[in-house]
């Protein structure tokens, strides 16, 4: 079904919009790495999922899961509940766990929708975290053109080089703090490059 649902989203957004994907061979073709982005609309996980070859993982609310029919969809699109405001460690034991198999993991350290394409919000650790924990490398990702969306003005997905945090090893806050102080650095550069 996530292949079927990919393949005519896709369809839909070149059709209506257009999609420019740049920086694709950054994607691991096998390797499990987590994906962080940027994050100004609800389309931003769905950006990401139509511009990349591999399926990716996202956590979402818990919340969306109490009701029966969307907690079926979202499992089939590979989305799994994360407690929001809580150190939901079965969350990030279960992210562990599919960026060490060697899956995708989608996340925006931002933590929340960001109103600027242009700035940063502070960054959260989630990402840093989950990548020094399992040596897997982050991904940087920057989407512009989905604020707001026009009629053949292209959404764009710029994917950066892999930043490689020195995992796998039990990294304290410090660590966790300067881990994700590179990641808003490649951010904030590919922001520079989309302007």
């Amino acid at each position: 079904m996530y292949k079927l649902v990919v393949v005519v989203v896709k369809f839909f957004v070149k059709l209506f919009w257009g999609l420019e994907v740049e920086g694709l061979e950054n994607i691991p073709k096998e390797r499990g790495a987590v994906v962080a982005a940027n994050h100004t609309t609800w389309f931003d996980p769905v950006a990401i999922i139509i511009a990349l070859d591999r399926p990716i993982h996202f956590m979402g609310k818990a919340e969306l899961f109490k009701i029966p029919v969307l907690r079926w969809f979202l499992a089939k699109m590979h989305v799994f509940p994360v407690r929001r405001g809580l150190a939901d460690r079965d969350a990030i034991r279960e992210a562990q766990n599919l960026v060490s198999s060697g899956e995708l993991l989608g996340i925006f350290p931002e933590g929340t929708r960001n109103k600027s394409e242009e700035d940063l919000l502070p960054l959260r650790g989630g990402a840093a975290l989950i990548s020094l924990k399992t040596g897997v490398p982050v991904i940087p990702v920057i989407i512009t053109g989905v604020k707001p969306m026009r009629f053949r003005k292209p959404v764009k997905v710029t994917i950066g080089s892999s930043i490689d945090l020195g995992g796998p090893k039990r990294a304290n806050k410090q660590e966790v703090a300067q881990a994700s102080e590179i990641i808003g650095e490649q951010f904030s550069a590919l922001i520079r490059r989309n302007n």
